[in-house]
């Protein structure tokens, strides 16, 4: 659409809508015409190589045939359809996650419900949980992140809180009131995938013994991330096979949420799958469904918790669940993976992507730590101490001027070379493209981060 007022958009924008994670002041306006294959166009007639994935969410870039297609197609007999009647496509996305795709993969998975979101999603597998075992606690690993409704909105930074920018106006972050909510108890965050191990892990000591001391007949679940979307943290590969080991022995269930990195970011259809023999009780699951063609979530439960839910009445749901639209969504996107050999296409251009980043590595002091998997890699930036920049780190209380974090200056450069990438927590960058992203484009991609390191070693080293 060309014939469109983007000053007057802009006013209005700026007038009438309540942002996200920027103060009025601080927002950068960048409207967008159009999105297009792995490219963000903006009104002002330029573009941007989408580097992230958005939020490392469309998977298959942007307006994919295989979504798009088959929404369609949906659209010529499906509107909205309530949870008490069936369609076709819900049968068929449901077939295909748990049998064409998770069916080999130790025969655990049973069924599952398809949502509006995976904010959605973790509250559902968390009453599970809860409502399956009887018991209370939930605990989650510090700097993971869940969603923003109220159940999944548990740890400082990483949810629903407001913090101050540099106005004055007031001083502190203001948590949201109580959160962390009765019945969820953070454990420590795992070490980093370079960890030098020796013996268990810490983090596992440290969990057990917050374990006992709750007692773990009052814990339902631990629910975590493969790879942290939020924080950009891979674990150390020790970490989940000592975790479900543990939670195996306490009988305490394991809530496995693959919104970020399920359907293959990780270059396996499931970031769980990178530990061998181990599975969840519960899978959430969300974005990479359908390449976030539409809003999406659901989640997976094993055949123990399934033959308990459908012996009974379970008195859930949303006017949204399993919607035709997003279910033909997930059919597309699905077929077009298993038929495409996606995985393999993943892992290839991954390893491309890590390749350049460690020549990037071999020549950019600021560079810490590179860590990942199939294509999600996280850059954590150095000082010339080789310290983090912003010594809180992924503890962030996001407080004050958060121009100057690396984050925020590799975000501006970028975006200056025609690319989208940037970071989150102050001293990570993360690396998502599509699934579809070219080696040229890599290139690009690298040549950009390359001119923002430059910039932050010139402030900070």
């Amino acid at each position: 659409m060309t014939d469109i007022d983007w000053r007057t958009i802009e006013d209005w924008d700026r007038r009438y809508y309540l942002h996200n994670t920027a103060s009025g002041r601080e927002l950068n306006y960048a409207a967008v015409q159009r999105v297009d294959g792995n490219y963000i166009h903006l009104a002002d007639g330029s573009k941007l190589l989408d580097f992230q994935s958005q939020l490392i969410s469309d998977s298959l870039g942007h307006r994919h045939p295989a979504p798009h297609d088959a929404i369609k197609r949906a659209m010529e007999r499906y509107g909205h359809v309530f949870f008490g009647l069936g369609t076709d496509l819900r049968a068929r996305a449901a077939k295909l996650l748990v049998e064409d795709v998770l069916g080999g993969d130790s025969g655990w998975a049973s069924r599952v419900r398809f949502l509006a979101s995976g904010s959605e999603a973790c509250e559902n597998a968390i009453q599970v949980a809860r409502l399956y075992t009887g018991r209370p606690l939930i605990m989650t690993q510090a700097h993971s992140y869940h969603g923003l409704t109220s159940g999944p909105t548990l740890l400082r930074g990483y949810r629903g809180n407001f913090s101050p920018s540099d106005s004055g106006r007031f001083e502190q972050t203001r948590d949201v009131p109580n959160i962390p909510a009765q019945g969820y108890i953070p454990i420590p965050p795992p070490e980093p995938q370079d960890f030098q191990a020796q013996g268990r892990l810490p983090s596992l000591v440290a969990t057990e013994q917050l374990m006992l001391a709750c007692g773990p007949e009052n814990i339902a679940a631990v629910i975590s991330e493969p790879m942290f979307g939020a924080a950009g943290l891979m674990p150390h590969p020790d970490y989940y096979p000592g975790l479900v080991a543990l939670l195996r022995k306490h009988n305490i269930l394991w809530i496995d949420d693959e919104v970020l990195c399920g359907m293959g970011r990780l270059g396996e259809w499931f970031g769980y799958q990178l530990s061998p023999d181990i599975s969840p009780d519960i899978m959430v699951v969300g974005k990479g469904i359908n390449g976030s063609s539409l809003p999406s979530g659901g989640f997976v439960v094993s055949h123990p918790i399934a033959e308990i839910f459908e012996d009974g009445r379970w008195w859930s749901g949303s006017t949204w669940d399993a919607h035709p639209l997003v279910c033909a969504s997930i059919v597309g996107t699905i077929e077009y993976m298993l038929g495409a050999d996606i995985l393999d296409t993943v892992r290839q251009k991954g390893r491309y992507l890590r390749d350049h980043l460690q020549r990037l590595a071999d020549i950019h002091p600021s560079i810490g730590r590179i860590s990942g998997a199939g294509l999600y890699y996280v850059v954590d930036v150095v000082d010339g101490n080789r310290e983090p920049v912003v010594p809180m780190d992924r503890y962030t209380g996001f407080q004050g001027d958060l121009s100057q974090h690396p984050n925020n200056i590799v975000a501006a450069t970028c975006m200056e070379h025609g690319v989208f990438l940037g970071g989150f927590v102050p001293n990570s960058i993360k690396c998502g493209p599509p699934f579809t992203i070219l080696e040229s484009e890599i290139d690009l991609a690298m040549s950009a981060l390359s001119a923002a390191l430059k910039k932050v070693e010139a402030t900070y080293h």
